[in-house]
């Protein structure tokens, strides 16, 4: 970063000082000082004054990834928020609200801030929150263009819940991001059950976003009968927690509850015992059971229940007496 200099004035309203002359030496980040005496990845200046002038710099990508990486790893580093983010925060909320081309980007190391925010010390980390907290009106303007960022801020800015849960209650549609936060929440405020019901059937919709209402329902559904259960065990496949958790990246852990729903039963007949597997062939599909000296031979047949997601979940095992021998795998 080096072809625009922070010279102008930007100012930040409750701020009486520009970018340029506010004392970045003695705030502190990552690398130490913040003022670029460190290196230019500690430029704090440098990086606020690439953002604010986005348009300028669209012909220059690797200025604006320069700036990102100083307020991403200089500002916060492996989740531990410096001082100096204190002070950042203002500016990229007045990016945002002066219609910066690169909000959506800006919102979210807002939001990766807030996450962070317990790890200063408290009275910074109240300065922090208190600030976000000020900007009610306009982060809850976040809705439909920064979900992401906005639904972070909700977690873990305490004053920004009940607004922001009011806001959803007035909403007709509702995004993902709002979904997983709503559990973090614990509410289901407005039509969020409803909306989240035709996110859950809705084929045309994205397997994660699905997922993401299926993850939401297990929680606030009000009558989670057992086509419910199925519904949401279906939507959410073993690899969708780990899924969903990449989905808001560092900004939340989305708390996953799989519903308890009880497998179907096949008849299988085995085609293959081992001394730690079986081999089952119930209709078309193969599958293997984890059954350690089990007492089937080749050519018997018995009862397996399969998940929806085709794991086995139990066999059951008709002896010549008419005793059944239930194994849970």
């Amino acid at each position: 970063m080096g072809r625009f200099e922070p010279t102008s004035r930007v100012e930040v309203p409750g701020l009486e000082h520009s970018v340029a002359e506010l004392p970045w030496g003695v705030l502190r980040g990552a690398h130490g000082p913040s003022d670029g005496s460190a290196g230019a990845l500690s430029n704090v200046p440098s990086a606020l004054a690439v953002l604010r002038h986005a348009p300028l710099y669209a012909a220059y990508p690797d200025e604006i990834e320069e700036a990102f990486e100083v307020l991403e790893r200089h500002a916060i580093r492996h989740r531990l928020l410096y001082p100096v983010a204190v002070t950042i925060a203002p500016f990229l909320l007045d990016f945002i609200r002066r219609g910066n081309p690169l909000s959506s980007r800006i919102a979210e190391v807002i939001a990766e801030y807030a996450a962070a925010a317990m790890t200063l010390e408290e009275d910074q980390c109240e300065r922090l929150l208190d600030l976000l907290a000020l900007h009610e009106r306009e982060v809850l303007g976040w809705m439909g263009t920064h979900d992401r960022a906005l639904a972070a801020l909700a977690i873990h800015v305490p004053a920004l819940r009940a607004p922001y849960l009011a806001k959803l209650a007035e909403a007709t549609t509702v995004s993902p991001f709002a979904l997983l936060a709503l559990i973090e929440l614990g509410s289901a405020p407005g039509k969020t059950e409803l909306l989240a019901l035709e996110m859950l059937d809705d084929k045309s919709q994205h397997e994660v976003a699905r997922g993401a209402a299926a993850a939401f329902l297990a929680h606030h559904a009000s009558a989670l009968t057992p086509a419910l259960r199925e519904r949401i065990d279906a939507a959410l496949t073993p690899a969708m927690p780990a899924t969903l958790a990449n989905l808001v990246t560092r900004l939340w852990e989305p708390t996953i509850v799989r519903p308890v729903v009880a497998p179907k039963l096949h008849e299988a007949e085995v085609v293959f015992a081992g001394e730690k597997l079986v081999l089952v062939k119930a209709g078309a599909r193969t599958v293997t059971l984890p059954w350690v000296n089990a007492p089937v031979a080749k050519g018997d047949v018995l009862k397996v229940g399969i998940t929806t997601h085709g794991k086995p979940k139990l066999a059951l095992l008709t002896d010549t007496d008419g005793r059944v021998t239930i194994v849970d795998f």
